[in-house]
């Protein structure tokens, strides 16, 4: 590691392990590892397992930005690390933004990690061309779907609610975190069939979905504990999910008006949180959702049949598809 022998280097260091090290899903390695053993990959088991770590390290480091974007304090029951760097070197400094300053270079710092790992890695030269090509397809299309999200929240009006739901969606997490990292352990298993990618497409994006149906009730109906983030979060933030969108075309006249001035106001306060629950719940959109995400991971259940991939692979695949049916 460069640089190690300074202090401030070691200490930040120490902030990034203790924040990657967090107790979390960890779907997208597990996905990587197994598509890639389901293949008939993964003969060299320890470089594969490092590998897929860099998923980990790419996902801290789209945390680290998404946490500066939304002014967010905690993320998976601590604090976000520009607030731990605004806590460490804010008072020693004129900059009121040192924290996030900071926190956005270490996120750099974690890519530059991804690179020297798949680097210092013993797979063939071609696959690792591949799967580093993969790795900045799947972060290009998540950057726009981060931007999409940006611009469409906290907005001072709402236009084409159900397309910009589903677009943010797909963009930033069913590409992201299940197709790619299937995509990825494909390819480290040193198989490249077209019909084969489309099939794993096809069981991919509509589990992905799902898993951002299920993050989004989570994110107004969960509780702090069960998400490490507080549950007024995304209704604070004027995030255009699926329940919003299913809001909207659910009401009309004057509850419609009512909740449209609701959700885009500039500031919200508890009672206005409250409120915009309660209209959701009203609407019907957490019933018609809900109803949503179990077509979507039954959708997926079908297609795993098509995937050609041995037992053990099909029982992890089978496992999370019966694990995000649960709401």
């Amino acid at each position: 590691m460069l640089g190690a022998e300074l202090q401030m280097v070691r200490d930040m260091y120490g902030y990034l392990s203790e924040f990657c090290a967090r107790e979390g899903k960890r779907i997208r390695p597990l996905l990587l590892l197994a598509t890639c053993m389901g293949y008939g990959g993964g003969k060299n088991r320890d470089d594969i397992v490092r590998i897929a770590s860099v998923l980990e390290l790419l996902h801290s480091f789209l945390l680290i930005q998404d946490d500066i974007i939304d002014r967010s304090d905690l993320r998976r029951g601590g604090k976000t690390i520009h607030m731990i760097c605004q806590d460490r070197y804010g008072s020693g400094s004129h900059n009121a933004n040192i924290g996030n300053d900071i926190a956005l270079i270490l996120s750099d710092v974690l890519v530059a990690n991804v690179h020297e790992v798949v680097g210092a890695s013993k797979i063939p030269p071609r696959t690792k061309d591949r799967f580093m090509s993969i790795i900045g397809q799947a972060l290009e299309i998540t950057f726009w779907g981060q931007i999409l999200d940006i611009i469409n929240s906290n907005a001072k009006k709402i236009v084409q609610p159900r397309e910009v739901a589903a677009q943010i969606a797909m963009m930033k997490t069913a590409h992201y975190t299940v197709y790619y990292p299937m995509l990825m352990g494909y390819i480290l298993a040193g198989r490249d069939s077209a019909v084969e990618i489309e099939h794993i497409k096809e069981f991919s994006l509509p589990l992905g979905l799902a898993f951002q149906i299920r993050d989004d009730i989570l994110g107004v109906f969960g509780s702090e504990k069960e998400t490490g983030k507080p549950s007024d979060s995304d209704i604070l933030e004027g995030k255009m999910t699926f329940l919003i969108k299913g809001t909207i075309e659910n009401l009309d006249g004057k509850e419609r008006r009512r909740f449209m001035a609701l959700f885009t106001k500039k500031r919200k306060d508890r009672r206005d949180v409250k409120a915009i629950r309660k209209i959701i719940s009203a609407s019907g959109s957490l019933e018609t959702v809900k109803e949503m995400h179990s077509g979507l991971v039954e959708q997926s259940r079908a297609r795993l049949a098509d995937l050609s991939i041995n037992n053990m692979c099909r029982g992890v695949l089978a496992g999370l598809v019966g694990i995000m049916a649960r709401l």
